[in-house]
């Protein structure tokens, strides 16, 4: 299909067919196509704003002529004056308007008109004017989400995910003003043109995946798909020449008071991009395995899901700055701990049985800082339960478990756990020997007796019984089985996981 401007023009108007759109998308992945795609989109908004100049402008003329201000008859010298003075105002205010029109666009629109509707919330308090509102009909005006998640759609397909807290005006359906907080867009063609103002930026989008984060004077955009364009400054000193393209896997800062982006490194995991957990390799093999619960963490306002239902537990939100939810391992989400919180966690009041004498745990944990001593998964506590994971005082994981006669038996991991990375980690008893596992790999075993019967004991997971071990950062794809799994399991449990997280990354 040739692509040319007959059929840009086209798309930016949303008249483009559903193949030509498809295709469309397609040839934006070449960079110069891209850039050439911008550059139109840029002359289209020109023109737009040239013929909104022009007819004020018009308008005020016509005032001008107008029989009452131009009489042939002869008023009184004050009249005539008076007269002059308020068409010259009126002029003037109509320039006024014309020549600042990006600014005027930025107040949102006539009450009662629609900008967006709820597709969803996660625990979402959402205020308009200091008063709940719960209408999944998102009219343009001024909003607080102060607790929780909410995923929007604008115009043209726009799907948009807000985080807590995040104070923004919905303008139009195609513009939003964020004052503060997280947002993440995901724009198809129909939907290019979306625009997301900061305190210190411009945000354009041109199709395409981007977050941004307002906090503490600066604006942070990352662009994980297609393409951006960045107008650094307020409105009333923005200079285009110094607007930058932002493409996939860039990031840059915007600093108030600073005339220039500052590139940074992408944070492909700090923001939540969507509220599903999409089925693709790792999480079949696992359930193929049998699992006697699995826990994917999705992001859901009723607790600790499960599969099956009848093992799930409770979220525990506790305190804190942002909402018990993050961006999960490959897309859906995760369980988040910590980060600036107390009180968090997840806990299941009725487990799974665990009396076979064998046993394996699979997971993924994420630290976020160096704090040591935190629980990532447990059920034991006092002299009660059967397993436990955590971070030793120099920060490596280790593994414990009681068997059946008592004793406790335990085993480290050979390296500290870095920070903002996943790691995939497997505990295995086969009723002779525990084997510790991370990133595929075993880095210990040991002998062992077989593992000592827990019918109900609670299991935590990102804490422990007395909420004093709080794991600063995410836990995600939780599974517990009554069986060992071996080395060639675990291995391949990590290769597939791998093969998502390059796909969705």
């Amino acid at each position: 299909m040739d692509i040319n401007d007959d059929l840009i023009d086209r798309v930016l108007q949303g008249q483009a067919t559903a193949v030509e759109a498809a295709e469309f998308q397609k040839w934006l992945n070449v960079p110069a196509n891209l850039e050439r795609f911008a550059l139109r989109a840029e002359l289209h908004a020109d023109l737009r704003r040239s013929l909104r100049r022009r007819d004020i402008q018009n308008s005020a003329l016509e005032a001008r002529r107008d029989p009452e201000t131009s009489t042939t008859t002869s008023p009184s010298i004050f009249h005539s004056r008076q007269a002059l003075m308020l068409t010259g105002v009126a002029i003037a205010a109509c320039l006024i308007v014309a020549f600042m029109w990006p600014a005027a666009e930025d107040a949102p629109g006539t009450a009662g008109t629609l900008a967006a509707n709820v597709v969803s919330d996660v625990n979402g308090l959402l205020t308009k004017s200091d008063e709940r509102w719960d209408d999944t009909n998102l009219p343009t005006g001024e909003y607080e989400l102060q607790k929780g998640l909410l995923h929007l759609q604008f115009g043209g397909g726009v799907m948009v995910y807000l985080e807590a807290p995040a104070r923004f005006d919905a303008v139009s359906d195609s513009r939003v003003v964020l004052h503060s907080g997280r947002l993440s867009a995901t724009v198809p063609p129909e939907g290019i043109g979306f625009t997301v103002k900061t305190p210190e930026a411009e945000v354009v989008d041109f199709g395409t995946e981007f977050s941004v984060d307002v906090e503490g004077g600066a604006s942070e955009v990352h662009v994980f798909d297609g393409l951006v364009r960045v107008h650094p400054g307020a409105s009333n000193g923005r200079d285009a020449s110094r607007s930058v393209d932002v493409q996939a896997s860039q990031a840059v800062r915007i600093t108030e008071g600073t005339p220039d982006p500052e590139n940074i490194s992408i944070a492909t995991d700090r923001f939540i991009r969507d509220f599903d957990e999409p089925a693709r390799k790792y999480a079949p093999a696992i359930r193929k395995k049998s699992p006697l619960a699995f826990y994917r963490m999705p992001i859901r306002d009723k607790g600790l899901a499960s599969e099956p239902p009848k093992y799930s537990g409770v979220v525990l939100t506790g305190e804190g700055k942002r909402p018990p939810h993050a961006r999960g391992v490959f897309v859906g989400g995760s369980l988040r701990v910590g980060v600036d919180s107390v009180g968090r966690g997840g806990r299941v009041d009725n487990p799974p049985a665990l009396n076979t004498g064998q046993f394996s745990v699979t997971l993924f944990v994420y630290r976020e800082s160096d704090d040591t001593g935190a629980t990532a998964v447990t059920n034991m506590h006092d002299d009660h339960g059967n397993f436990d994971m955590s971070l030793d005082a120099n920060g490596r994981l280790q593994a414990t478990v009681r068997s059946r006669d008592g004793s406790q038996s335990t085993i480290i991991g050979k390296s500290v756990l870095p920070l903002r990375e996943w790691r995939h980690v497997v505990l295995t008893v086969d009723g002779h020997n525990m084997h510790f596992y991370e990133d595929g790999k075993l880095v210990g075993s040991r002998p062992c007796a077989e593992l000592a019967t827990s019918e109900s004991d609670p299991i935590w997971f990102g804490t422990n019984a007395s909420t004093t071990q709080a794991w600063d950062g995410r836990i995600d794809e939780v599974a517990l089985f009554d069986q060992a799994l071996d080395d060639e399991e675990v291995l391949t449990l990590y290769r597939l996981a791998q093969e998502e997280i390059t796909r969705s990354r």
